[in-house]
């Protein structure tokens, strides 16, 4: 079996070694194939051009969010969406109520200055100059009243002094006797227990010489009994001794304890004594230490009440001069800057009934331009917010006429009329910061018949700032002279950045910080310049963006947009934004036209840049010169701008490698260097090694295709399925040995 076996093994290595050498016979070696194909350019004149571009969304060239001047509620709109307007068309109103009811506030307020200035010039009347005299005999009254007062006071505080004085000095008394009976008391006890200790010493002494006459005792008779014969009648009267002694010894002890249990009881008390003497002595000069402190308290409250009355009574003599001083300014011709004040008052009603007429007008909004109505914010009912002071303008509006009218906002009060600075008795009016034409002067008192009175005579100071800085005296009626003006609006009609103001003579509630705005017609960019004042210029309340992107507020209560116009934003990175500049060509390519292409140029170039996830960029701005009805705001395009161009020898950019380039004479080829200049999107100019006409040569484009395996090739020329399974070995459909139909060994199928 043996010998059987190795004959098999060799007869398999055998057949194994042929089948390798049949298969190298028959599939030969490797074989592969490569196609190449040669591209070449021609050499040309001609121009080069580097261009960048960015992709957007179009916009309209300018949009314009209009809002009332005032607030109100809505009470018509007269546009609807996609309606085009005209430059003054009515778009809305609101109730004008509040307006009318501001109108006639603002009359009324001048014809109270316009009164308030005919008293200015007419001086005091005979009541007037009564209520004077009243108001003086009153001040005097006050101050006879605060020295009655001083001196009570001055009465009232000695008495309480004296009272805590005597209260302190009988408790001190009391500690004193307190403390001495303590330590009588503490003395007599300690007497007594020196006394029993004594007691006790002699007891103690009493006990050893017991002991002693016991010993003594006990001696005589053991003495006695040691005789002999013994004597009985010894020796009883011995034992007499003993008993005696013994007696005598229990007598003296017991004495000695009791002394203890008494020298004891004498400590306690003692100590309970000196504990209960000790609190007594406490109370006592607690008591001592309350009754100083409320000497001192009643020194100090005596202090402020005389202090106060003393206070009391410098305010009223303060007052009264105040009041004559003022009386004596009454009583006094008018003075320039007095008439001058009040004849500023009355201009200043003036300006407030003009703007009070503006905002009645402000009820109705117009529209600023023509345009196309982009969205309606409010409907009918609905409250609706002004815009004074929020007007805005892109920086696009080149020029411009200024806002039609408005006040500055920064204008200051106006005189500032005393409305709750009216006296009742017309007394207590005090002196003014400085005059109306800068001169000094001081305000006068209170009129009871004007309540809104300028600041002439009777109301609270003239004064180049304002009125009077205290308004009235301290103890006068009507403690607060000065007051507000009656509208306190400040500057006069003015337009554009100019914000004109005045300054008002009054320091009561200023002008209000308004801001005119656009109630009428006027060309938009009027609405643009005016709106440029930051500080409340007049002009419209509408923003205007010539930016890709909308600048206008989305609150807006009406939004109008220029379709004849259209913009692009676009960002570009910092390596593109080099070469753009505002007013190069460009073109603009929407994707929703078919790619159409349209003309623009660079209108706007940004001053900082943006970044999103770490990738800076710059929003460059194009407007279309060039647009059709199929433009619609919102498309998708893509700008692209020519930021260099050269003309010259070019070649296309992909045959030029490392400053060298391939040159094709027929079948011969030139390797060459090169000097190059402005590379473009896909061609670079040639300053030198190249003439037009020539031939480069491109990039080759190779296909290429090898021979298969060894395994493939058997499979392939003698029938298998793949891999050394094969005829020869048997593995037709898979690996050896379970090939599938092999010619030697059995397959697996």
């Amino acid at each position: 079996m043996r010998t059987r076996a190795s004959w098999l093994v060799y007869v398999l290595g055998a057949l194994t070694a042929g089948a390798i050498v049949a298969a190298i016979l028959l599939v030969g070696p490797a074989s592969g194939s490569q196609t190449s194909v040669t591209r070449t350019a021609t050499v040309a004149q001609g121009v080069v051009q580097s261009t960048v571009s960015g992709s957007g969304t179009l916009q309209p060239a300018t949009k314009v969010g209009v809002n009332f001047a005032t607030s109100g509620t809505l009470t018509g709109v007269f546009v609807s969406v996609g309606d085009h307007v005209t430059p003054g068309e009515l778009l809305a109103e609101i109730d004008p109520a509040s307006a009318q009811a501001s109108l006639r506030s603002a009359e009324i307020a001048l014809s109270s200055d316009e009164a308030a200035y005919q008293d200015a010039v007419e001086g005091l009347t005979p009541a007037e100059q009564r209520q004077t005299e009243i108001g003086a005999d009153q001040s005097r009254a006050s101050v006879a009243s605060a020295k009655q007062s001083l001196e009570q006071d001055k009465q009232t505080v000695r008495s309480e002094e004296e009272a805590a004085a005597a209260t302190l000095a009988q408790d001190e008394t009391s500690l004193r006797s307190t403390e001495q009976s303590v330590a009588v008391e503490a003395k007599s006890q300690q007497d007594a227990l020196s006394q029993d200790i004594a007691q006790r010493a002699t007891d103690e002494k009493a006990v050893v010489e017991a002991k002693t006459l016991l010993e003594e005792a006990k001696s005589l008779l053991a003495a006695e009994r040691a005789k002999s014969p013994p004597s009985e009648q010894k020796i009883s009267s011995a034992e007499s001794k003993v008993v005696s002694a013994e007696s005598t010894l229990r007598s003296a002890e017991a004495k000695v304890t009791e002394d203890g249990y008494t020298i004891t009881t004498a400590q306690n008390a003692q100590a309970a004594s000196t504990i209960k003497g000790q609190q007594t002595i406490d109370s006592a000069r607690n008591t001592v230490a309350d009754a100083k402190r409320t000497e001192e308290s009643t020194k100090l409250r005596g202090r402020q009440t005389i202090a106060q009355a003393h206070t009391s009574l410098a305010d009223a003599e303060l007052a009264l001069q105040s009041t004559l001083a003022a009386n004596a300014v009454k009583s006094a011709p008018p003075k320039t800057s007095t008439v001058v004040s009040a004849e500023n008052n009355v201009k200043t009603a003036q300006v407030a009934v003009e703007k009070a007429r503006q905002a009645l007008a402000d009820t109705k909004l117009y529209s600023p331009t023509a345009g196309l109505v982009a969205s309606v914010k409010n409907t009918v009912g609905e409250s609706v917010s002004g815009t004074e002071s929020s007007s805005s303008a892109s920086a696009s509006a080149a020029s411009g006429s200024g806002g039609s009218t408005g006040t500055g906002s920064t204008a200051t009060g106006s005189t500032g009329t005393g409305a709750t600075g009216s006296s009742t008795t017309g007394s207590t009016g005090t002196s003014g910061a400085s005059g109306s034409g800068g001169n000094s002067g001081t305000g006068t008192g209170g009129k009871p018949s004007s309540s809104t009175g300028g600041a002439g005579i009777g109301d609270t100071g003239s004064g180049s700032t304002g009125s009077g800085s205290t308004g009235s005296g301290s103890t006068g009626s009507g403690s607060t002279g000065s007051g507000s003006g009656a509208t306190g609006t400040g500057g006069t009609t003015g337009a554009g950045n100019s914000d004109s103001t005045t300054t008002g003579s009054g320091t009561g509630n200023g002008g209000d910080e308004t801001s005119a705005d656009y109630s009428g017609g006027g060309t938009f960019h009027d609405i643009a310049d005016a709106g440029s004042a930051s500080t409340g210029a007049a002009g419209a309340s509408s923003s205007e963006s010539s930016s890709g992107s909308s600048s206008s507020s989305s609150s807006a209560f009406i939004e109008l947009v220029d379709v004849h116009g259209y913009q692009l934003v676009v960002p570009l990175s910092e390596s593109e934004i080099s070469g753009v500049h505002v007013g190069q060509i460009a073109t603009v390519t929407v994707e929703a036209l078919e790619g159409r292409k349209f003309a623009a140029e660079v209108v706007s170039l940004p001053v900082l840049a943006t970044s999103s996830s770490g990738v800076v960029s710059y929003d460059v701005t194009f407007q279309l010169t060039q647009v059709e009805p199929n433009l619609k705001p919102g498309m998708s395009a893509t700008a692209e701008v020519v930021v260099k161009q050269a003309e010259g020898v070019n070649v296309p950019t992909s045959a030029i490698t490392a400053g060298t380039v391939t040159v094709l004479h027929g079948t011969t080829r030139e390797r060459r260097r090169v000097v190059t200049g402005l590379a473009g999107n896909s061609s670079t100019i040639v300053l030198s090694g190249l003439q037009a006409g020539e031939k480069v040569v491109l990039p080759t484009a190779t296909t290429s295709s090898g021979s298969s395996s060894l395994a493939s090739k058997l499979g392939s020329r003698l029938g298998g399925a793949g891999g050394l399974g094969g005829a020869a070995l048997g593995g037709g459909g898979g690996g050896f040995p379970a090939g599938g139909g092999g010619a030697f060994f059995r397959g697996g199928g």
